[in-house]
């Protein structure tokens, strides 16, 4: 197979981030198949030091930054995240890198066997998820990773990452309401199914700052039943942010009872922006403290060179300025908070112009209002995706509104009406979806002339 063979037959598969098909009730998750499948591959995802990460909010941008620290520390690292941004590949790192398109087809062909054997002896539909975490633990093992770091890709308990027999640590991030005709709509309920991912194999749990107490205290609960000991964040460490620059935001971390190793006071840089950016960096500290207070081994300044130097595009990423340009995959309630927030922190502007495409399952009526409440003009889009809600319906949370409100289903066109309505000083926001993102992101590039392979491709 070549790239374009290969991302045909994944998605010959049932594919639940682009459909809304019988299978994405709570009642049609479950491991058996993937636990089959990764036997016949000879259990790919154990046999070295893994991180597992779930969460509502900042679990990619965690997995990305727990992941550049391990690698500016010297371990060979996997990174396998969801969804892409432009290209199926980028899903798989290895050492920082995606797979490149022939490795990535390669890949899948040596997995074919198996996939096949699995579907003859065991009928019904394989994921295509369910394939590409396959993939991400076999090409783990064939690149020789020291360290994988997985993130989740919807809940945690049933998730088909969460099939690795020993942890060093399960991470829980910022928890809310997502997903909920899978998870419930009940937060403890929705605590409960993420922390699903500490198992009895866990040698730690790190529990992110939350504002649920609700949460945090589900989380815990399941980790001493488990049991696991969990290092608390919000209790363990202290931050506040230190400044902003052309590289980044500044933040001083204090760790509150630093071991005999461990410096009690750091300042940091990440070129990651948002309050919730530096929640999710000392996170990611955490979670290297524990790894290292458990016995891995990293070179000197590894959590300054890797949190300095995460790659994580699409969250908060100004694309453009006079006017600013900023992309985030912002998709639910509080997501959405946060990125508004961080617009009058991080870009100082005189109107913000919200470019606005969700999919079906987001609260749409929420969002709407919080938009309502900043933007001055709003422009409603709807994604290439087949969940994507219409831009009519969307501009019908806009109907008793006094701002300016445009509806434009192409979300080229709707980047090239937000940008001729906008003054040089305007913020032009796109929110409500990482695929409006990675649309916007790809016309922006394109009319720069630079083919968006891949969301590293410019970096």
């Amino acid at each position: 197979m070549d790239y374009r063979e290969a991302v045909a037959y994944l998605l010959s598969f049932a594919d639940f981030e682009r459909s809304s098909g019988e299978r994405r009730e709570a009642e049609g998750f479950a491991l058996t198949r993937i636990q089959s499948l990764l036997r016949r591959l000879g259990e790919p995802q154990d046999g070295r030091l893994s991180v597992h990460v779930a969460g509502s909010k900042g679990k990619g941008s965690t997995a990305a930054m727990i992941e550049s620290i391990l690698r500016a520390g010297g371990q060979r690292t996997g990174l396998f995240t969801s969804p892409h941004l432009h290209e199926f590949r980028e899903r798989i790192e290895i050492n920082g890198e995606p797979l490149a398109e022939q490795a990535f087809a390669d890949l899948l062909e040596k997995l074919r066997p198996a996939i096949e054997e699995e579907l003859a002896e065991n009928p019904g539909r394989l994921s295509t998820f369910e394939i590409l975490t396959a993939m991400g633990y076999a090409a783990f093992r064939e690149h020789e990773v020291e360290a994988q770091v997985i993130e989740v890709g919807i809940g945690g308990r049933l998730d088909c990452t969460n099939v690795i027999k020993h942890k060093a640590a399960a991470v829980i991030t910022a928890l809310s309401f997502e997903h909920t005709e899978v998870l419930g709509d009940d937060l403890r309920q929705i605590a409960g199914e993420k922390a699903g991912i500490i198992t009895a194999g866990t040698d730690v749990a790190v529990l992110a700052p939350q504002r649920s107490g609700e949460a945090a205290a589900m989380v815990r609960e399941h980790a001493d039943d488990v049991p696991s000991p969990i290092v608390d964040v919000a209790e363990r460490y202290g931050w506040e942010p230190a400044g902003v620059e052309r590289w980044g935001q500044w933040f001083r971390v204090e760790r509150k009872e630093p071991r005999p190793t461990e410096a009690e006071a750091s300042l940091l840089l990440t070129p990651l922006l948002g309050r919730h950016q530096i929640e999710n960096a000392v996170t990611a500290l955490a979670t290297v403290d524990a790894l290292v207070a458990g016995g891995l081994r990293l070179e000197d300044g590894a959590h300054h060179a890797g949190l300095a130097t995460v790659d994580w595009p699409g969250r908060l990423e100004a694309l453009d300025r006079e006017p600013w340009l900023v992309v985030d995959g912002a998709h639910n309630l509080d997501s959405l908070e946060r990125v508004l927030e961080a617009y009058e922190e991080y870009y100082p502007h005189e109107r913000l112009i919200v470019v606005l495409g969700l999919l079906g399952d987001k609260a749409l009526r929420e969002m709407a209002a919080r938009i309502r409440d900043r933007a001055e003009i709003v422009v409603v889009t709807q994604p290439h995706h087949p969940r994507a809600r219409s831009a009519v319906e969307l501009a019908e949370s806009f109907a008793d509104w006094e701002g300016r409100l445009f509806v434009e289903p192409d979300v080229e066109a709707a980047l090239s009406t937000a940008r001729r309505v906008a003054g040089e000083a305007d913020l032009i926001g796109v929110l409500g979806s990482l695929f409006v993102a990675a649309e916007v992101r790809a016309a922006v590039r394109s009319q720069a002339g630079v083919t968006p392979t891949s969301a590293h491709a410019d970096r």
